[in-house]
């Protein structure tokens, strides 16, 4: 199996970054990469809870995820299923939070499971363009 990590640091508490990976509102504002949109987003945030990630592009096609929470513990660690409709593949993103100050986090985020590089390397430049957009909130 392959995946890949990221590691980023953003110009927010701690707090408030963790809040942006499970509060709809602010996930509908980053939550897809590029020109892309959150067309709809529902999140059950619970340990066993599951959410929907409806993602549209300029052409207006859509682009479904589905996960389910797997472990929270708050500020500190999330980890979700992945799964695209129609796909029968699952993979597992972990993100872990750090603080390195009042006003500045680090989030490291680990996508595992892929059945090959290519699919690993596609959904890593997803996440980068996804984590651009979230950087540019201000949080």
């Amino acid at each position: 199996m392959y995946q890949f990590t990221l590691s980023v640091k953003f110009d927010a508490p701690l707090p408030r970054l963790f809040d942006a990976w499970h509060k709809t509102e602010l996930m509908q504002q980053w939550w897809a990469p590029g020109d892309m949109l959150v067309a709809q987003i529902m999140s059950s945030f619970q340990k066993g809870g599951k959410f929907r990630l409806v993602m549209q592009d300029s052409d207006f096609n859509q682009h479904v995820v589905m996960g389910e929470y797997l472990d929270i513990v708050e500020n500190q660690t999330l980890v979700f299923s992945w799964q695209w409709q129609d796909s029968d593949l699952v993979t597992t993103v972990s993100l872990d939070f750090a603080e390195i100050n009042q006003h500045t986090s680090e989030l490291t985020l680990t996508h595992s499971g892929f059945a090959d590089q290519e699919m690993a390397d596609d959904h890593q430049v997803g996440w980068i363009g996804c984590l651009e957009k979230l950087s540019l909130l201000t949080l």
